[in-house]
């Protein structure tokens, strides 16, 4: 029997995939069966960025409720995008600026998500077509434009030329002045693959400074946005803070509770050998830093604030090397386990949220909205040890690598230099 290569593969991926979101995109009643709502309106998300440019060209405040937007929301992002009217972008502009964010995002996405077997293609478009991508894309959300700014970061810092590798400060300082969290993605910069300890260290301490110089010029920002933005809460959303809340802790105390959690399970990983002769192959380098650029990205949001779904997008990162994982045998038992956890318990944050959502939705008439809102209520606070622990296995391959590049910035032998 003739199989495909992977590149072929590839292709019907692209194909199955386009298909699946323009499924969406033609019949958007369709996204009552993942458990959002299409409004009537496309890309809801990039009208209100450019709704908010147009009210500072216009000499209006667009950190109050804006009447240019559909929903009156006041600017929630920094004041980086409030100069798209210099390019000429307006709401009138919004077709094509949300259209070309959603199809940017789905090139990037296909092209690093290459299957090389029909079971993995599988595995790939259930994390690619799942309820939280579909909303990011139906909203055309600037989450969409980090991740395209963020995605040749594991390129260049694999790339052979020096200039290369320290464009990808750049990218992770370009994300940060976006939307604050991705300098958390400045971890990636540990890496020693390829490259000497002296060579980490200069790129480790320009990081610290331009990344510095970004937070200056957004600290009037950081100052107010936060009054500002819609807080995450219920289906559709995850933070640390939710399963304390969920325990009786006073909301006073939940951020910090979540955090000596992390920090607890943070310490038992370092103590721990779950990793102890795991060590990646060449081939696989570039899956295992997109899965670390992934995992630091989702794990600073989850214990940073509250988050909306659609910030699972950055979750499509982890899925290759979750993929190669469950197919090592020559990977440490340990590893391989953990690696199966996450792997389940990533499908389970995806889709059981909007699932549950389009169960209700559907039963609401029957049931009643009380009730229905009572289940979705139990659903969520039944949900959060399993969001908790999906994240506690996340900061167990966090833990690692950071282990191993502190080991190679004071010179000492990791299993991150020998590759096999």
């Amino acid at each position: 029997m003739k199989t495909f290569s992977s590149g072929r593969w590839s292709l019907v991926f692209g194909v199955a995939m386009a298909a699946w979101f323009l499924s969406f995109g033609v019949w958007p009643e369709l996204y009552r069966l993942v458990g959002t709502t299409h409004y009537g309106v496309w890309f809801l998300d990039s009208f209100a960025i450019l709704a908010s440019s147009d009210a500072q060209a216009r000499g209006l405040d667009p950190y109050v409720p804006n009447p240019l937007d559909y929903f009156a929301r006041p600017h929630v992002y920094t004041h980086w995008w409030l100069r798209l009217h210099d390019l000429g972008l307006t709401r009138a502009s919004n077709f094509w600026v949300g259209f070309t964010v959603v199809v940017a995002f789905f090139m990037t996405a296909v092209a690093g998500l290459r299957p090389r077997s029909g079971r993995e293609l599988v595995w790939l478009g259930v994390m690619l077509g799942s309820p939280p991508v579909l909303l990011a894309v139906n909203r055309a959300n600037n989450d969409l434009v980090i991740f395209v700014l963020l995605a040749p970061v594991v390129p260049c810092l694999l790339d052979g030329r020096r200039l290369v590798r320290m464009a990808a400060i750049a990218l992770i300082a370009a994300a940060a002045g976006l939307k604050f969290f991705p300098a958390s993605a400045g971890l990636i910069l540990l890496t020693g693959a390829g490259v000497t300890v002296r060579e980490v260290r200069e790129r480790l301490v320009l990081a610290v400074v331009v990344l510095a110089l970004v937070g200056f010029d957004l600290a009037g920002d950081l100052a107010g946005i936060g009054k500002l933005a819609p807080k995450a809460f219920g289906l559709l959303t995850f933070a640390a803070t939710n399963l304390p809340a969920e325990l009786g802790v006073s909301r006073g105390y939940c951020s910090a509770t979540g955090l000596g959690l992390a920090a607890g399970i943070v310490v038992g990983f370092w103590r721990s050998r779950c990793f102890e002769g795991w060590v990646i192959s060449r081939g696989e380098t570039g899956a295992w830093l997109s899965f670390v650029l992934g995992a630091v990205v989702l794990t600073g949001c989850f214990l940073t604030g509250t988050n909306f779904s659609y910030r699972w997008v950055f979750a499509l990162w982890l899925a290759p090397l979750l993929w190669t994982l469950w197919n090592d045998a020559a990977a440490p038992q340990s590893v391989r386990r953990l690696g199966a956890w996450t792997a389940g318990l990533l499908g389970v944050c995806l889709w059981a949220d909007g699932l549950v959502s389009a169960l209700l939705g559907g039963v609401q008439g029957v049931i009643g909205p009380t009730q229905a809102e009572k289940i979705a209520r139990l659903f969520f606070a039944i949900e959060q040890p399993v969001t908790w622990t999906f994240f506690a296995c996340l900061l167990g391959f966090l833990t690692h690598f950071t282990r191993e590049g502190v080991r190679n910035l004071l010179g000492r032998p990791t299993a991150a230099n020998t590759v096999k």
